[in-house]
């Protein structure tokens, strides 16, 4: 599915800063799991207060330059709270079909935005990117973070046979999953790499024992590292 010697070349580079500069910028993606296992309550009376403490630690993963996903469930939190919760309720429901649950988050979103403000709330940024990032947090051992810029230079940097299309798509969610899939088998088998960060993590972390966190901050070394040409492609 890509060229292992790339994968192993970028692994290795990896390896050499994950420690000394990696992880001391990225342990909040640990962090921020565990906050939110602790303190994620589909059921809680507030449910406005629940999810900003559940998202607390989540950092610019969902609130960055022109990105702001988690204010806008906060405003649709305060207009229509049961709506909201209904939407989380559906999304994190495993028994049905992935792409219908996020197709079917955005299109909620759409409708609540239309409904309470359609005039001031220009876009609700509830897209792949933020919804796969709702579903790691609920399950952090089986799903990824999805950002289409970084998964194409992914992709190209480890000349992948999988390169992801713009929009939402299923065959995006299916290649996707794949890739990081098999990027995780062998993350997993690297007994140096994976001793590194049993050896980092403090207890406000989140274990990690399947590595798909650590699969997720490999990916994003990758495209910062051995970033190709994506100039100008956007996420959204």
């Amino acid at each position: 599915m890509f060229d292992q010697a790339k994968f192993q070349t970028i692994l290795n580079a990896y390896k050499q800063v994950f420690l000394n500069q990696q992880w001391p910028d990225e342990k909040f993606k640990w962090i921020a799991v565990k906050h939110f296992q602790d303190h994620w309550d589909i059921e809680a009376t507030d449910f406005l207060t629940m999810f900003l403490d559940a998202t607390q630690k989540t950092d610019n993963l969902l609130t960055a330059f022109h990105y702001y996903p988690q204010g806008m469930i906060k405003e649709f939190a305060q207009a229509d709270p049961e709506a909201t919760r209904a939407m989380f309720i559906s999304l994190f429901d495993e028994s049905k079909d992935l792409y219908e649950r996020i197709i079917r988050f955005i299109a909620d979103s759409d409708s609540l935005r239309e409904k309470y403000d359609p005039g001031s709330w220009n876009q609700h940024y509830q897209n792949m990117n933020s919804i796969t990032t709702y579903l790691w947090l609920r399950y952090p051992d089986k799903y990824y973070i999805y950002k289409y810029s970084e998964l194409r230079s992914i992709s190209k940097s480890l000349e992948s046979s999988f390169l992801p299309t713009k929009g939402t798509r299923p065959g995006n969610i299916s290649g996707f999953h794949k890739l990081y899939d098999a990027l995780r088998t062998l993350i997993s088998a690297d007994t140096e790499l994976t001793g590194m960060l049993q050896s980092a993590l403090t207890p406000d972390c989140y274990p990690d024992k399947r590595h798909n966190t650590l699969t997720i901050d490999f990916g994003y070394f990758t495209s910062r590292t051995y970033k190709k040409d994506v100039s100008n492609e956007s996420d959204w």
